[in-house]
């Protein structure tokens, strides 16, 4: 492989590991614009949502070996169900202190963690990529095709997403309740409803993320960690509450992150992506995009 071509291979590593970046970060996004509040358990809501999804397609539930793409939509499904939980434990949350907040969220993130390591043990395990194992080659560049239905999916969930808060009447309604809670409520619009749907499509978009990249990573109770943090990295390189900020800042990161790996040291990874994240927040405190604020709806 020539240089050219190395160099296309790293960037498109970057944009797909980027895109599981993207996914978290909506989800912190979507629950902060919403309830304002800054949802540390994301990073286990992606590895509950990894389960939901692929313990169906290993047979892990009376043995029933269920199609990935089946598996990929009760996935979805089952973490919609647990948005819609989660805000009603977040309700009461809103009219405490910030601190009292964050500290409640991780907390929740240890329960969903501990809990699924009583289920399923510590150790975790790979999962087979329902594709071919064989490499693409486009033009001299190998890409594995998990990576690409992750890259591909991604962006459709991206894309139906804007379109979904832009186009639609309920999620123009979800902007408006963002923008203003207490002026939505009078215009009549249910806002409790407007924040579950908006948790429950963060948690969606996280599921998502993990089933996709279950064949890429090694599935196991602790996988939300790193990953919740870099995704709450991403949206705060973005812009914390901007929803193309957290898709500018997952793909961002993602791209940083596989280009020091290849060109400087794997050891430098996580350190010159957090360094060029403080840099830019420190040019541009409100991040990459900024969050988007609505004049008129």
């Amino acid at each position: 492989m020539n240089t050219t071509s190395i160099f296309l291979q790293t960037i498109i590593g970057g944009i797909g590991i980027g895109s599981l970046y993207a996914l978290i970060a909506l989800g912190y996004s979507m629950t902060f614009r919403s309830m304002g509040l800054v949802n540390f358990a994301q990073g286990s809501i992606y590895m509950v949502g990894t389960y939901f999804g692929i313990i169906w397609y290993r047979g892990m539930v009376m043995g029933l070996h269920v199609p990935y793409a089946a598996a990929f939509f009760i996935g979805l499904l089952c973490n919609v169900l647990l948005g819609l939980l989660l805000e009603r434990i977040f309700r009461p949350l809103a009219k405490l202190d910030l601190m009292l907040m964050l500290l409640a969220t991780i907390g929740l993130g240890f329960i969903l963690d501990n809990l699924f390591t009583i289920i399923f043990g510590a150790e975790g395990f790979a999962v087979d990529s329902p594709l071919s194992n064989t490499p693409w080659k486009i033009y001299g560049i190998r890409v594995l095709p998990q990576m690409a239905l992750l890259i591909g999916v991604s962006a459709v969930l991206m894309v139906g997403l804007q379109l979904f808060l832009s186009k639609t009447k309920l999620g123009m309604a979800m902007r408006a309740s963002a923008v203003d809670y207490e002026i939505a409520r009078t215009m009549g619009i249910a806002t409790n409803r407007m924040n579950a749907l908006a948790l429950s499509i963060g948690c969606m978009m996280s599921a998502a993320a993990g089933i996709l990249a279950a064949p890429i990573v090694y599935v196991a109770p602790s996988m939300g960690a790193a990953v919740g943090l870099k995704g709450f990295a991403a949206a705060i390189l973005g812009g914390l509450g901007s929803i193309p900020g957290a898709i500018a800042g997952g793909l961002v990161f993602g791209v940083l992150e596989a280009l020091s790996s290849g060109y400087v040291s794997s050891q430098w990874t996580k350190a010159i992506a957090f360094i060029v994240m403080v840099v830019v927040l420190m040019v541009k405190p409100s991040g990459i995009v900024g969050e988007i604020t609505i004049e008129k709806v």
